[in-house]
């Protein structure tokens, strides 16, 4: 049961930490024709926390034997409790109460409503107010298992809002009950839990909290013991997605969403190598923190783990996660295939392979904005500089392909350092040389050093036939 508004609020004036006496008269309205008048005095009702455990002391007196004390506690007009006495003889009685803990109630009155009744039914009644607060723990803990606790502490601008940092190196999600220490002589410990529904947090006993980071490693977890919040909380909007491989499976394809963080799981064997681990940078962002941010657009892609190259290489797929092509409007998917003087993660894997037409060989550029593609150089891992002779086509094969000519598919670039050709002869170095139409060349006079890097983009939001290769140094 809970409640998100409190009885008829008055609030408590003073230290709750001091005992307020508060006798109640022999106040009795007999509202029955039964024989006898009941009779109730209260002793001294001292302030309560929520979560306590109160005894009250009731003297019951009557001319006829009485039958049973009833005391229900009552937040907002609603019972949160009861207790029922055997009341044989007059004499004093003593009526133990659970304070109920619940989220969102402040600090006020509780009614105590008392009914004494004897054996002839004739019965007297009587409210009590008891000033209750909520505890104002100095800590709470964060209990993952017997071996894993952590301090939460308390905000210095919200006493109810508690923090700590946990360490969770294989998770994104530490699953931990809050525990919330007796507090005062008469309190009780405090378990907080998710429900087993997995809908509510409940300060009784239940699943464990998940507190979802948005990467594996160190993060903070707050919970609030008015409001009942805790973070962090998942979000599939903005929480990373894991991608999992194994030994067995070592290719994964899906939908991809720019912008969105992912995480890689990769087989146990390659766990020590991961800091060596080549991702292509095209396709993803490392962020330092285990989590990958997906900079192309919207699309299915299928990732495949390279275990000769210990890479990770990213393509674009269609429906039938088939390599997908590009679009007659410059949109779908754009691939580079040329000589073995240019590969991912690095040329030399492919030595003696140029010109080979399949996704290990067959670079796919990523399409960062709708109709523009990128594709990322290291001079001497990725782009050998005495052997730059590649071309851009519309699938991962023979067929369309771009010309430095005019057509339907035609590219040109503002680069000095690359050139695009036209099929005709030119002077290279003093020797003339063919240069295939739409192929694309280092320029003779460009000086290209080991370890620089350079961004590649084609943009053809122009359409196809307008297509233009820029080229930046990173």
């Amino acid at each position: 049961m809970k409640f998100n508004k409190f009885i008829t609020y008055r609030p408590v004036l003073g230290l709750l930490l001091l005992a307020v006496p508060f006798v109640m008269g022999a106040c009795s309205d007999d509202d029955s024709d039964g024989e006898g008048k009941p009779v109730i005095t209260v002793g001294d009702i001292q302030p309560a926390y929520f979560g306590d455990s109160i005894t009250v002391n009731v003297n019951c007196s009557d001319n006829v034997p009485l039958s049973t004390l009833k005391a229900s506690l009552n937040y907002s007009q609603e019972e949160v409790e009861n207790v029922t006495l055997r009341t044989k003889e007059n004499g004093d009685y003593q009526v133990k109460l659970y304070i109920p803990y619940y989220k969102n109630i402040p600090d006020g009155d509780a009614t105590l409503h008392l009914t004494l009744q004897n054996i002839k039914f004739a019965k007297a009644e009587q409210d009590i107010s008891i000033p209750v607060a909520r505890p104002k723990y100095d800590h709470l803990t964060l209990y993952v298992d017997a071996n894993t606790q952590y301090r939460m502490t308390p905000d210095a601008d919200n006493p109810y809002l508690f923090r700590c940092t946990v360490n969770s190196p294989n998770s994104t999600v530490v699953q931990a009950h809050v525990i919330a220490p007796a507090y005062g002589s008469n309190g009780n410990e405090v378990t907080f839990s998710q429900s087993t529904s997995g809908s509510t947090i409940t300060e009784q006993s239940g699943d464990p909290i998940p507190f979802t980071g948005t990467a594996k490693g160190s993060f903070e977890c707050t919970f609030n013991t008015l409001t009942y919040e805790y973070t962090p909380v998942y979000d599939p909007a903005k929480a990373p997605q894991e991608i999992q491989f194994s030994e067995t499976q070592l290719e994964y394809d899906g939908s991809f969403t720019q912008g969105r963080k992912y995480i890689f799981s990769v087989p146990e064997a390659f766990q020590q190598y991961m800091s060596l681990f080549w991702i292509d940078p095209d396709f993803f962002t490392a962020n330092g923190d285990g989590t990958y941010t997906f900079n192309a657009v919207d699309g299915n892609y299928l990732l495949k783990v390279s275990t000769d190259r210990m890479a990770l290489l990213v393509w674009a797929i269609d429906a039938n996660k088939n390599p997908l092509k590009l679009d007659a409007d410059g949109s779908g998917a754009l691939w580079l295939i040329g000589s073995d003087g240019l590969a991912k993660p690095a040329y030399s894997f492919i030595k003696g392979q140029g010109w080979w037409t399949d996704t290990d060989h067959a670079i796919c550029l990523a399409q960062v904005q709708p109709k523009v593609y990128q594709l990322t150089l290291v001079i001497g891992k990725q782009l050998d500089p005495t052997n730059v002779n590649f071309k851009f086509f519309g699938e991962a094969g023979w067929g369309t392909e771009f010309h430095g000519t005019t057509g339907d598919h035609y590219i040109s670039t503002t680069s000095d350092l690359f050139v695009i050709g036209d099929g005709a002869e030119h002077d290279v170095n003093g020797t003339s040389t063919k240069l295939d139409d739409g192929n694309i060349y280092l320029n003779p006079s460009a000086n290209l050093k080991d370890g620089d890097t350079y961004v590649l983009t084609v943009d053809l939001t122009g359409g196809c036939a307008n297509g233009v290769l820029k080229v930046t140094k990173k």
